[in-house]
């Protein structure tokens, strides 16, 4: 076997592990108060020349040609080019920018075939993201603290190592530089664990007032507002010379506490879908048209995540099941499968036909489930669930931070009545 050969099995033997494996990658911060001031200056400088080197690569006519070893670059400053040397970014940062930017052209060159129309690469003002492909080379992991990054003589002390398992194969990462601080995305290889189908369904009705309602009858509310600090630095920021060293400083805290509100939705998010999925096998929910609804609710879905929810239930679940958004949930009697007008302020669904009295969210959220398994061919049985079962799923919901879990009857609301 010659050194071509033994080098396309590596890879299709890499590709077949991969198989059995999944993907997780982990945030990992850099802890600015122990990094000396060499460094920080150090780390400055490393953007810097990123962005430069990008953008010498994009200025080029044949980007497939650019080498990688170059150690200067021209930097156009008004009207005159100089020369900036790159000192601080490594030879193989610098390839996998170029890597990048090249599938970044093939992609748009597949659009473009495809009959979309497409734009070109633009000159960046600022680099965000730092590729380091290849572990132990371009960066490597020294203690429980700490992490090397090439050519950086300091060992840099970080937090969160510690929730990378410990027989997880560790591959590539990227150095991102994100409001004034530095963080690390550790990109990790698990062995899969086995999913066990419990052969349990779900019906999801997304709201306004309540975010979710399932057809278990468990009413999920949460809502994470602008809070006043983001107000206030609003405030000051508009108050302030444009482009200005104060209106950097501001600007970069009004970020911070933007991501910060982003953080605890994210987070909600990936824990109400863990739950669902967890729990249930097939997961039933409706195409809802979130861009009408923010046009007419404005923040009250901005303080959820709704979108996010819907786009993780899509890719995560086993067995997810889209209702189309036409579908009169709303509108249709459970129990007679009567259709009728309801206002929003109808909270409650009283029908004419067969006078049962239902929550209106909670009937929708039935309607939901019974048409995604009506699509599978699989029959739907409608009974209560007993207080043994409900609570422990309650108390799951109860214990991610911000949201508060309910049963539809605790929360004033009725369970199918017949008069």
């Amino acid at each position: 076997m010659n050194k071509n050969e033994s080098i396309s099995f590596a890879i299709k033997a890499t590709k077949l592990k991969r198989k059995t494996q999944q993907c997780k990658v982990f945030s990992i911060k850099v802890d600015k108060s122990h990094l000396n001031k060499t460094t920080i200056l150090h780390l400055e400088r490393l953007f810097l020349e990123a962005k430069w080197f990008y953008n010498y690569i994009i200025s080029q006519p044949d980007i497939f040609k650019i080498n990688y070893k170059i150690q200067e670059v021209p930097i156009k400053v008004k009207y005159t080019y100089y020369l900036r040397s790159l000192n601080c970014i490594s030879a193989q940062m610098k390839q996998e920018i170029i890597n990048k930017t090249k599938n970044n052209i093939s992609s748009l060159s597949k659009k473009k075939k495809n009959g979309y129309k497409i734009g070109k690469l633009k000159f960046k003002s600022e680099i965000f993201s730092i590729p380091l492909i290849q572990y132990n080379t371009t960066y490597k992991i020294v203690d429980k603290n700490h992490i090397h990054i090439q050519k950086i003589k300091q060992n840099l002390k970080v937090s969160g190592l510690s929730q990378i398992p410990q027989n997880s194969e560790i591959a590539n990462a990227n150095l991102i530089h994100k409001n004034g601080d530095y963080f690390i995305q550790i990109t990790t290889f698990q062995s899969k664990s086995e999913f066990i189908p419990n052969n349990s369904s779900i019906g999801i009705d997304f709201g306004i007032s309540s975010q979710l309602t399932l057809s278990n009858g468990i009413n999920i509310k949460y809502e994470i507002p602008i809070s006043d600090k983001i107000k206030c630095l609003s405030r000051k920021l508009s108050k302030q010379k444009q482009y200005s060293k104060n209106w950097y400083k501001t600007k970069t805290k009004l970020n911070k506490e933007y991501q910060h509100l982003t953080n605890i939705k994210q987070d909600i998010k990936n824990k109400i879908v863990s739950y669902l999925k967890n729990n249930f096998q097939t997961i039933c929910f409706q195409d809802e048209s979130l861009n009408f609804w923010k046009s007419k609710f404005g923040s009250k879905i901005q303080s959820t995540s709704l979108g996010g929810i819907i786009a993780s239930l899509k890719q995560r679940v086993h067995t997810p099941i889209e209702i189309d958004r036409f579908y009169p949930s709303t509108k249709t009697c459970y129990v007679c499968k009567n259709k009728q007008q309801l206002s929003l302020n109808q909270r409650i669904y009283i029908c004419k036909n067969c006078n049962s009295i239902i929550n209106r969210d909670y009937n929708s959220a039935l309607n939901i489930e019974f048409e995604g398994l009506k699509m599978l061919n699989v029959p739907m049985v409608y009974r209560e669930f007993t207080p043994e079962e409900i609570e422990p799923l309650l108390l799951k919901l109860n214990n991610i931070h911000y949201v508060k879990a309910s049963l539809i009857n605790e929360s004033g609301s009725f369970n199918i009545i017949n008069i």
